[in-house]
């Protein structure tokens, strides 16, 4: 059985999650469905009153907690049942919904349920810069950094799950086979076309004979009509990503994700994570 692990935060964006979720999962293999959410569960014991208040305070604060939890399972409940309905209207029999509740921290927490669940995929909501929740897009980001698991993050702008269009970034890795190849595989229920792209911004010789030979590889695979290939040269970086994303009617962004500046050795300096999540685009993060 796989496994989808889904944190929510209880936001409008909660539930297009659960249904980007449902589009990835298909119909084809039993799959899980697991809901994750996370409350604060730090005790704030201001010291003005210590050590005389501490007990007051305390007991002020775990109460604090407890609301926390029981509003918490209260929304749980709520989201649970709007899922099972919308599974059930889709018909998809091979989906299981389930769901768990723990105070923490989010970036551990998720972390802990990745070792538990050994999920195949993370889809988690962000609301992108600006915004508060704990899973705003710096949340985001700390996931895709620090998990091993696949994560797509999906933006609160997003209104439809469409999964047809995906842009591969190429960085020239010798594991882009392999990643490319694993786009290929979680989504094999869907009728997706991937755009790998590289923009060539030193050693452009280089960078082409790699993607010409990376092409050349799916081509004998037979693998070529659903896998297409493009060098772009980037006088403006952020420009030439925001063109080719509108000309290939792009709807979701993956790439190799790295504990480092994620693109500099793609972009430079000037273009990282953060200007993805402008995109407003679904973005799906791989591991070496």
């Amino acid at each position: 059985m796989k496994t989808i692990l889904i944190p929510v935060d209880f936001s409008d964006n909660s539930l297009i999650t659960c249904k980007y979720a449902i589009r990835i999962a298909g119909q084809n293999h039993l799959t899980k469905l697991h809901l994750l959410h996370i409350y604060p569960d730090q005790l704030m014991i201001p010291d003005s009153s210590f050590p005389s208040g501490i007990d007051s305070d305390a007991f002020m604060n775990v109460q604090f907690i407890e609301e926390l939890r029981n509003q918490s399972e209260e929304s749980m409940k709520s989201l649970v049942s709007d899922l099972e309905k919308i599974v059930a209207e889709s018909k998809h029999s091979n989906l299981i919904v389930t769901h768990s509740i723990t105070g923490g921290d989010p970036e551990w927490e998720i972390r802990n349920a990745c070792e538990e669940l050994k999920p195949e995929i993370i889809v988690m909501g962000t609301h992108g810069t600006g915004k508060k929740g704990f899973l705003e897009g710096i949340m985001a980001e700390k996931i895709m950094d620090h998990t091993t698991v696949p994560v797509i993050a999906v933006p609160a702008s997003v209104k439809n799950c469409n999964i047809s269009n995906i842009m591969y970034a190429s960085n020239g890795s010798e594991k882009d086979y392999a990643k490319i190849k694993l786009l290929l595989k979680l989504f094999e229920e869907s009728a997706i076309t991937i755009s790998v792209v590289h923009f060539l911004l030193e050693n452009k010789a280089k960078d082409k004979d790699f993607m010409r030979n990376l092409e050349d590889t799916f081509m004998r695979e037979g693998l070529n009509n659903q896998v297409h290939f493009f060098s772009v040269d980037a006088v403006d970086k952020q420009e030439a990503l925001n063109t080719f994303v509108v000309h290939q009617h792009i709807d979701t962004i993956a790439f190799i994700a790295q504990k480092s500046n994620l693109f500099k050795s793609l972009f430079s300096n000037k273009l990282d994570k953060k200007d993805f999540f402008k995109l407003e685009l679904p973005m799906l993060a791989l591991h070496e």
